[in-house]
């Protein structure tokens, strides 16, 4: 919406979207780790969920800059990320792969 004011215009933009709580999806993720190990053999102790284009769970501890081979978490971890609306949650390429 744009307002008149004399020589300039005063815009107005309003921008709605819905976003994930991440501090829930934080919580839910880390019961998830502490009762799953990723790939039969890591333990996630510590991690962060980054935005760049799409959420995914960077792993702190232990760090893991390997391919993994997949498994039955990558559809519970994708089904967590859903039910708050976030369609492909999951780890980055470096750290993930078949």
């Amino acid at each position: 919406m744009k307002i008149p004011l004399g020589k300039k215009n005063l815009e107005i933009n309003l921008t709605i979207s819905l976003t994930p709580n991440l501090k829930k999806l934080e919580k839910e993720l880390k019961d998830f780790f502490d009762n799953n190990l990723i790939n039969g053999y890591y333990k996630i102790k510590e991690f962060e969920i980054k935005n760049d284009f799409s959420y995914k769970i960077i792993p702190k501890s232990p760090r893991l800059e390997e391919c993994l081979t997949g498994g039955d978490y990558e559809e519970k971890i994708k089904t967590i990320g859903e039910k708050y609306g976030i369609e492909h949650l999951g780890f980055p390429y470096w750290c993930y792969g078949k």
